[in-house]
C-alpha cells in the first residue's frame, strides 16, 4: 500500500512592510514559494479607510492606495499558499498609508496699504504635524517679507512702484514626509499717494 504525501507549500512576500504617501503606487509584493507549482491567494483588510487595491486578488501584489482620512492607516495582506490541492500557513504584509496633508489659509486674500503690516496668515491642516513651506512673487515691487519661508505668514509689505501690486504666497504642506497640494494666499498692496 502506498501514500502520497503532498508538502505542504510556503510563501515570501517581499517586501514584507513598507510606507507609502497616500495616491502613490506600492512596491510590488512578489510572492514566491519553495513548492513548485504554488499559486498565492490574498484579501486585504482596512477597504474603508484606504482604497485603490481590490479586497483580494491572487499573484503579485500592486496598485496604488488612497488614504481617505486624516490619520495614518495600517492595510494588511493576507496571503494563503496553495499546491497540489493542499493550503499552506497564511502569513501577511503590511502597508502603512500615510495621509496627504492639506492646507487652510487664513486669511487667503487681503488688502493693505504700502508700508502697513499684513493680517497674519494663519496655516492649519487637519493632519497632526503638518509643516508649512512657502514662497512669494513679486518680490521686485513689492519688498518687506522674505522671498520663502516656514510656517505662518506675517511682516510689512512696501509697494515701491505707484501702481497697485498683488503678492502671491505659494504654501505647500507636508507631513510624514508626504507632500500635499500646494494652495495660495494673496495681498494687494495699494501705492502710497503722492
Amino acid at each position: 500500500a502506498t501514500v502520497t504525501v503532498k508538502p505542504a507549500p510556503d510563501v515570501i512576500a517581499n517586501p514584507t512592510n513598507q510606507t507609502i504617501c497616500s495616491g502613490y503606487a506600492i512596491t510590488t509584493i512578489v510572492l514566491t514559494g519553495s513548492v513548485g507549482g504554488s499559486t498565492f491567494d490574498w484579501t486585504r483588510d482596512n477597504t474603508s479607510n484606504v482604497t485603490g487595491i481590490a479586497t483580494s486578488g491572487s499573484g503579485n501584489i500592486s496598485g496604488t492606495l488612497t488614504n481617505n482620512t486624516n490619520t495614518i492607516q495600517l492595510v494588511t495582506f493576507t496571503i494563503t499558499p496553495t499546491a497540489n490541492g493542499c493550503g499552506g500557513t497564511p502569513i501577511t504584509a503590511t502597508v502603512t498609508v500615510n495621509p496627504e496633508p492639506h492646507a487652510t489659509a487664513s486669511p487667503y486674500t487681503q488688502t493693505i496699504c504700502s508700508g502697513s503690516t499684513i493680517q497674519n496668515i494663519a496655516l492649519t491642516s487637519s493632519v497632526v504635524g503638518t509643516t508649512f513651506n512657502w514662497t512669494r512673487n513679486n518680490t521686485v515691487n513689492v519688498t518687506g517679507i522674505a522671498s520663502s519661508g516656514t510656517g505662518n505668514i506675517s511682516g510689512s509689505l512696501t509697494n515701491t512702484t505707484y501702481t497697485i501690486q498683488t503678492v502671491t504666497f505659494t504654501i505647500t504642506p507636508t507631513a510624514n514626509g508626504c507632500v500635499g497640494y500646494p494652495l495660495t494666499a494673496t495681498v494687494t498692496v495699494n501705492p502710497t499717494p503722492d
